[in-house]
């Protein structure tokens, strides 16, 4: 997994990762700690899919590759930002 990859990743998770948790009820916490944990989601998704092999699902293209990373990035994100949230919401 190249450096593009991981940014592309964390970048995902800092986008869409918040914007699923505020759909999906985990909207306690603060957009920082959304954003923080959509980023570690994100670097983490992408890293663990990289593990796995799944390296060609929408194609081989270049574009291809990074629009796959933002989205790995961003389901990741979304569904650490989601738990963190409700998380912080049974914490409170």
């Amino acid at each position: 997994m190249d450096i593009m990859q991981l940014l592309l990743s964390g970048a995902g998770g800092a986008i869409i990762g918040p914007i699923v948790s505020q759909f999906l009820g985990g909207s306690q916490s603060g957009m920082v700690g959304r954003i923080v944990s959509g980023i570690a989601g994100g670097v983490g998704a992408g890293a663990g899919a990289d593990a796995a092999g799944i390296g060609a699902l929408l194609g081989s293209g270049e574009v291809m590759q990074m629009a796959q990373s933002f989205l790995e990035g961003g389901v990741g994100g979304g569904a650490l930002s989601t738990i963190a949230g409700m998380v912080m919401k049974n914490k409170g």
